[in-house]
């Protein structure tokens, strides 16, 4: 991203050269960052399109590879920040919609109330966005229900780099699942005490929390293979399979029922931002 105003039909063009390269690079599915369509436009809650859909549809179709496109999307008089995802053959294999935005988002966009896992054939994939990281909540949901792979599209700046990168790390850790990461960078690559709001990073971490490939704070593609089953060992933490398989141990152990119960008694009184926004 510059610093100067975009306009959607840039972001499009850009978007198509990154579908076109992952796809040459010999990627089976590439994840576009959050709202990628309105990214530095001016009004960008302002505009919404039907026609994206097609675009993103009739581009992974040319170029044969699954997307990941996250883009705002209207429901009514209802508007959401959700990704979808359509496949090699430009068909839709479905969405998910931001379920945790920010504060000053959700005076305009509606939060999603599901957590759905696609089946692409080659992966059950899952996705989160941008916020959605900060609940432990919705890696652990999708991981207990099976997802492969986690994908998170961001356009995110903290609130430290460290940070972020700590919590990608912690829900790969927690639940036995590799997340790819894909963010927006800054045009140069700023420093990240330059005060400049895109740090970027496209990123991908395995089920221990380990970097397989990432781009730094530079524009690119981040491509690696993910071995769906290699066998996913722990350090004799949870070991109940010898060797252990974490996912499994994980699943196995959940208190699950106690959880609920605590979040049935916090939720029974908790006071909801949502709730207090004009409707």
């Amino acid at each position: 991203m510059e610093d100067s105003p975009h306009t959607v039909e840039l972001n499009l063009e850009r978007a198509s050269h990154y579908i076109h390269d992952a796809s040459h690079a010999g990627a089976n599915i590439v994840c576009l960052p959050e709202t990628v369509t309105t990214n530095g436009v001016p009004s960008a809650l302002d505009t919404v399109d039907d026609g994206w859909a097609k675009f993103f549809a009739a581009t992974a179709l040319e170029n044969s590879i699954a997307v990941v496109a996250p883009f705002y999307v209207k429901e009514g008089n209802r508007l959401f920040n959700q990704a979808s995802v359509f496949g090699p053959m430009g068909h839709s294999l479905g969405f998910y919609r931001k379920a945790q935005p920010t504060g000053a988002e959700a005076k305009r966009v509606s939060p999603g109330d599901t957590f759905p896992i696609l089946d692409l054939g080659f992966a059950k994939i899952a996705i989160m966005i941008c916020m959605d990281i900060y609940f432990p909540e919705i890696a652990r949901i999708y991981a207990m229900n099976g997802a492969e792979i986690l994908f998170w599209p961001t356009t995110t700046h903290g609130p430290t780099q460290s940070g972020l990168e700590a919590q990608l790390r912690s829900r790969a850790i927690d639940n036995s699942i590799p997340i790819v990461e894909s963010n927006l960078a800054g045009r140069p690559p700023y420093a990240p005490y330059a005060g400049r709001f895109y740090p970027g990073n496209a990123r991908i971490v395995d089920f221990n929390g380990d970097t397989l490939t990432q781009t730094g704070r530079r524009d690119g593609l981040a491509v690696c293979d993910i071995d769906l089953d290699e066998r996913r060992k722990t350090s004799s933490v949870i070991l109940i399979h010898e060797p252990d398989d974490t996912r499994a141990d994980l699943e196995a152990i959940a208190r699950m029922d106690l959880y609920a119960k605590e979040y049935t008694q916090i939720s029974s009184h908790q006071r909801r931002y949502y709730d207090s926004l004009p409707k």
